[in-house]
């Protein structure tokens, strides 16, 4: 558990310090851009989870792109981003809570109601960490995406 623990962590540590700085020059203001929002939610309680950092990141990025990008939802689970250039990304959902008995998986594995899904549940610094990523979400040219996501998990095994 300890390796798992230390291999999501460095991981999550390698994707925070390679998302770029938003800044866009007047050639890439000209590409068709796409709004993403949507809401992160309990389906157990029906409540919207705030303080959620959701990561797109771009699974063609190399030294000379990288399309990455991060939001946080709002005290009502909402997220919002303006300016989502089109192709396949990872979505990384992480949602810290206080007590053990307040994550949505009370599995330490699992995958929620998204294709291509994996969660963990962590310990860090004494509180549990849900991470989920989602990989290969497509984000088409001019088109406005709207999404949810379900924090409660299901067993990688089956129903």
């Amino acid at each position: 558990m300890k390796i798992l623990k230390t291999l999501v962590f460095f991981t999550l540590a390698l994707l925070l310090f390679s998302v770029p700085a938003l800044a866009q020059d007047s050639k890439e203001k000209k590409e068709k851009i796409t709004a993403f929002k949507g809401k992160v939610f309990r389906s157990d309680t029906k409540q919207p989870v705030p303080k959620v950092k959701i990561l797109l990141m771009d699974e063609k990025k190399s030294d000379k792109q990288d399309n990455s990008v991060q939001a946080e939802s709002d005290q009502e689970g909402n997220f919002v981003f303006d300016d989502v250039k089109p192709g396949k990304y990872t979505i990384s959902i992480r949602a810290i809570f206080e007590r053990e008995e307040d994550v949505p998986c009370q599995l330490l594995m699992g995958k929620i109601d998204e294709p291509n899904s994996q969660l963990l549940v962590i310990t860090e610094d004494g509180k549990k960490v849900e991470q989920i990523f989602i990989k290969g979400f497509s984000v088409k040219a001019g088109k406005e995406i709207t999404k949810e996501f379900d924090l409660v998990c299901k067993s990688l095994f089956g129903k």
